[in-house]
C-alpha cells in the first residue's frame, strides 16, 4: 500500500512538473507573437520603416548565433553546475535579459526617424542584447526538456510547449489587438512593458524547483566533458552533423521565413487594417494548435518522418493558395491559405522539434546549441532575406503580387528540399558517427 502511494505520488509530481515545463514556453510565446507579428506590423506600416531594416533589426538576435551563444551556452549547461544547478541559472537569466530588453524597443523605433542616428545603434544594442538571453534561454530549456522528459514523454512535452507557445501568441494577438484598436505610440509602448513583465514573472514560476540540484544522468556522467573549442571539432568531424545542420536550416527557413511579411502582405495587397492583420495568426494558429496536439500524440503511431514529410507537403500548398488570393484578390482564399498552412506546420514543426531534441547522441546541450544555431540562422535569413525581397520587387516593379508571390514561391521550394533531405537522418547513425568523430578530437588532444 505504502509503495503504491509513493509511486503514484511519484508520477503525480513527474507529470506535473512535465505540465510546468512545457507552460514556460509562453513565456516566449508572448514575446514573440508581438515581435514578430504587431511590433513587425507597425515599424513597416505605421512608422514606416523599410522592411529590410526591420527584419535586419529583428533579425539580429538569430545573428548573434554566429558568435556561438547556443553551443556555448548549450555545451557549457552540459558539465558546468552553478549553486548546483545545470540549466536553470541560463534559463532565467536568459529570460530575464530578453524581457528587460524587450520593454526598451518600442520608444526607441517610435522616435527613430526623428532621431535615426541616435536610436539605430541603440536599438542595434538592445537586439543584440536580447538575442544573447534569447538563445541562452530557450536552448538550455529544450536541453531540459530532454533531461526531465524521457524518451516515451519526449513528443508529448514538445508537443503540448509548442501548443502553448501558438496558444499563447493567438491571446497575446488577441489582446494586442484590443489594446491597439485606436492606435497611438503610447499605448504600443505600454502594451509591450507589460508584457515583459507578465512573460518574466510567468516564466520564473514554472521554471523554480524543476531542476534537482547536482542531477546529471548516467549517460551524461560518462562522457568526457569537451571545451568549447572541441566541440567544435567534434561537429566538424562529422558529415552527418553538418548535413543535418542544413535539414534543420532549410526545415526552419520553411516553417518561419514568412512571419515578418505575413502582415505586411495583408495591407499591401489586401488592403487590410493592423486590427484585421493582427487576427491572422488566430486563423493560421488555431488550426496549427489542433494538429500539433494531434501530431505530438499519434506520432509515436505515424512515424516521425511521415508526419513530418505530410506537413510539408499541406504547408506548401497552404503558400500557393495565399498567392493565388493575392492574384485574384479574394479574401476568401487568404483566410482559406492561413488555415492549410497552420495544417502544415501544425504537423512539421512539433515533428521537427522532436527529431532535433533526439537527435543529441548522448550530449544534449551540445548539439541542441547546433541545432538551435541552424534553426536561428534560418530565421535571420528568412527575416531579411523576405523583408529584402519584398523591398526589392516592389519598389522595382511596383507590384505586390510579384513581391510577395516570390516570396511563397520560395517558401514553397524550401519544404520540397527538407521533405527531399528527410530519409537520409537517423539517431542511430548520428549516434554512430560522433563516437568515431569523438575518438579523433579525443586523439588529437592527447598527443
Amino acid at each position: 500500500m505504502t509503495f503504491a502511494y509513493h509511486n503514484f505520488m511519484n508520477k503525480l509530481v513527474f507529470y506535473f512538473n512535465l505540465a510546468r515545463l512545457a507552460l514556460f514556453q509562453i513565456s516566449f510565446g508572448i514575446i514573440y507573437a508581438i515581435l514578430t507579428d504587431t511590433l513587425n506590423r507597425v515599424m513597416t506600416i505605421e512608422l514606416g520603416i523599410a522592411a529590410a531594416l526591420v527584419g535586419m533589426l529583428i533579425g539580429i538576435r538569430e545573428l548573434m548565433v554566429l558568435l556561438g551563444v547556443k553551443i556555448w551556452a548549450g555545451n557549457l549547461s552540459d558539465h558546468t553546475h552553478f549553486f548546483g544547478y545545470k540549466r536553470t541559472p541560463f534559463i532565467l537569466g536568459g529570460l530575464a535579459l530578453c524581457c528587460a530588453t524587450f520593454s526598451l524597443i518600442a520608444p526607441l523605433a517610435i522616435d527613430l526617424q526623428q532621431n535615426f542616428w541616435i536610436n539605430l545603434p541603440l536599438l542595434i544594442l538592445i537586439f543584440t542584447i536580447f538575442g544573447i538571453g534569447y538563445h541562452a534561454s530557450l536552448t538550455t530549456y529544450y536541453a531540459l526538456i530532454a533531461d526531465y522528459a524521457g524518451e516515451k514523454s519526449l513528443s508529448k512535452v514538445a508537443a503540448v510547449s509548442w501548443i502553448l507557445m501558438v496558444l499563447s501568441g493567438i491571446f497575446t494577438a488577441v489582446a494586442m489587438s484590443q489594446a491597439l484598436k485606436d492606435f497611438t505610440h503610447d499605448k504600443l509602448i505600454a502594451a509591450m512593458r507589460n508584457a515583459s513583465l507578465i512573460s518574466f514573472l510567468f516564466g520564473t514560476l514554472m521554471t523554480i524547483g524543476l531542476e534537482r540540484r547536482h542531477q546529471d544522468s548516467v549517460q551524461q556522467q560518462s562522457e568526457p566533458s569537451l571545451t568549447f573549442l572541441q566541440s567544435l571539432a567534434l561537429i566538424n568531424a562529422s558529415p552527418l552533423t553538418k548535413g543535418f545542420f542544413f535539414y534543420v536550416f532549410i526545415s526552419i527557413f520553411a516553417a518561419f521565413g514568412n512571419e515578418l511579411i505575413m502582415e505586411p502582405f495583408g495591407a499591401d495587397v489586401h488592403g487590410l487594417s493592423v486590427s484585421e492583420t493582427t487576427k491572422f495568426r488566430q486563423y493560421l494558429g488555431s488550426t496549427q494548435l489542433l494538429f500539433m496536439l494531434i501530431t505530438g500524440f499519434a506520432i509515436n503511431r505515424i512515424g516521425l518522418k511521415t508526419a513530418i514529410a505530410f506537413g510539408n507537403t499541406v504547408a506548401a500548398v497552404g503558400f500557393f493558395v495565399l498567392l493565388l488570393s493575392g492574384l485574384w484578390h479574394q479574401s476568401a482564399l487568404l483566410y482559406t491559405g492561413l488555415i492549410v498552412i497552420g495544417v502544415g506546420l501544425g504537423c512539421s514543426t512539433v515533428s521537427n522539434i522532436v527529431f532535433m531534441i533526439s537527435m543529441h547522441a548522448g550530449r544534449t546541450g551540445l548539439y541542441l546549441g547546433l541545432w538551435g544555431t541552424a534553426q536561428s540562422l534560418a530565421n535571420f535569413s528568412g527575416e531579411l532575406g523576405m523583408g529584402a525581397i519584398r523591398d526589392v520587387l516592389l519598389y522595382t516593379f511596383a507590384s505586390p503580387n510579384l513581391a510577395y508571390g516570390a516570396v511563397f514561391l520560395l517558401e514553397i521550394l524550401a519544404f520540397s528540399i527538407a521533405t527531399l533531405m528527410l530519409p537520409r537522418f537517423s539517431q542511430e547513425k548520428l549516434q554512430r558517427e560522433s563516437k568515431v568523430s569523438l575518438e579523433r578530437v579525443l586523439a588529437v588532444a592527447a598527443d
